[in-house]
């Protein structure tokens, strides 16, 4: 069974599907791409269980026997080189081209692979979509962490001050932008601040009225506030 590298990472399952079919396909065309239109009933060779599979930056995709578990065929492939090992298919978003791989002999073969509905494809596309950006932002961080050296350890936190060992700093926009001293934002001696409050034009409901409109008057012309008769009781007018 394919296994990963062992560097202390753990393995987490992105993705499963229960259901997908595996068929033998023709060589890639010179133009245009693989077109699942062209793989035949009797070409599908296998059935069963897709793991997406993820431990650091790499993915394996395992086909595996949905009862006793037993791997058919492996998929291996990095954020960077998903294009190459995963291809869609150029005339149906519910087929692939997986490159997949021996892991004794580590010879390689294409196979078509195909999913019952689209929206079961477009969840597995979702998955190696928010891996590849998690890999991403990881690999941003981690650079920013290394280019900071002891800036970063020195870094006190606070808005007020920060100190740079040396007057090093990274050259790296990502360091930049973590790790930016904003300086002293404290309001001086005298100082103030303005804020300007955004008034509709005309009142816009029974909060914004004034006073005087609560009270009846100044009221919109053909919409008469309700008026009292003696007995205390409220008279509704008749518009005019």
């Amino acid at each position: 069974m394919a296994e990963f590298a062992d560097d202390g990472d753990i393995e987490h399952t992105l993705y499963i599907n229960r259901d997908v079919k595996v068929y033998r396909i023709p060589p890639r065309p010179a133009a245009g791409g693989h077109k699942s239109g062209e793989w035949r009933v009797a070409d599908q060779i296998w059935q069963g269980r897709l793991r997406m599979i993820a431990k650091g930056s790499q993915v394996e995709l395992r086909l595996e026997d949905i009862s006793s578990g037993e791997l058919f065929a492996v998929c291996p492939f990095v954020p960077e080189t998903q294009q190459l090992t995963v291809e869609p298919t150029a005339d149906s978003s519910r087929y692939f081209v997986l490159r997949v791989v021996d892991p004794a002999s580590q010879r390689h073969a294409f196979l078509g692979m195909g999913f019952s509905e689209r929206g079961e494809a477009f969840d597995f596309n979702a998955a190696m979509a928010d891996h590849a950006k998690h890999c991403q932002r990881e690999a941003i961080a981690n650079k920013a962490a290394a280019g900071s050296g002891s800036a970063a350890t020195s870094y006190s936190g606070s808005y007020g001050s920060s100190s740079r060992q040396g007057g090093q700093q990274s050259n790296d926009p990502a360091f930049a932008a973590l790790y930016k001293d904003p300086g002293d934002l404290s309001l001086k001696d005298g100082q103030t601040i303005k804020i300007d409050v955004h008034r509709p034009s005309r009142p816009g409901g029974f909060l914004s009225r004034s006073p005087k409109a609560l009270s009846g008057e100044g009221t919109v012309p053909g919409l008469p506030f309700p008026s009292t008769s003696g007995t205390g009781q409220v008279r509704f007018l008749a518009k005019r």
